[in-house]
């Protein structure tokens, strides 16, 4: 396995990414979303790379104007192990955090993919786990304290 070290807090588009990945190890990560999303939403203010080999996640709709904290594309073996990802705001207004509902989706893989979370913990955001942008792990069924915690998911 592969391990790599990672610190990609707040990027507008998306904070961890793997295209084509194969073997990889990540443990005790850990995002914030952009405190400004969803106005504008993602990928405001920047633009897509839609190269085909490593192109950036798409559709940002109105299901999901934020930014993923996770996004797995074509890639095989992936095991995280702790992970919290956390939204907190609305266009900077923290209100959403106390009501859970900061952000729609937040961590994303395609069908395609094999991925084991281990202790996945977020904050504010409705799915924790989407797979191909449909939500299908709500944080209200996982709640814990001030996060939402599965303690285990894998890939179908």
């Amino acid at each position: 396995m592969l391990t790599s070290p990672t610190g990609s807090e707040h990027h507008a588009i998306y904070q961890y990414r793997f295209v084509n990945a194969k073997d990889h190890f990540m443990g005790l990560i850990q995002t914030e979303s952009p405190y400004y999303q969803p106005l504008p939403a993602a990928p405001a203010p920047f633009f897509l790379n839609t190269s085909p080999r490593y192109p950036d996640p798409n559709p940002y709709d109105a299901a999901t104007p934020s930014a993923w904290a996770l996004s797995v594309e074509r890639s095989k073996e992936i095991f995280i192990f702790g992970a919290g990802l956390y939204s907190f705001f609305q266009s900077y207004a923290g209100e959403c955090a106390g009501t859970r509902n900061c952000q729609a989706q937040i961590a994303n893989i395609d069908r395609r993919s094999s991925v084991h979370l281990f202790s996945l913990s977020t904050v504010a955001s409705e799915k924790q786990i989407s797979v191909n942008g449909k939500g299908i792990v709500d944080q209200a069924d996982n709640i814990n304290g001030f996060v939402s915690t599965v303690t285990y998911w894998s890939s179908p």
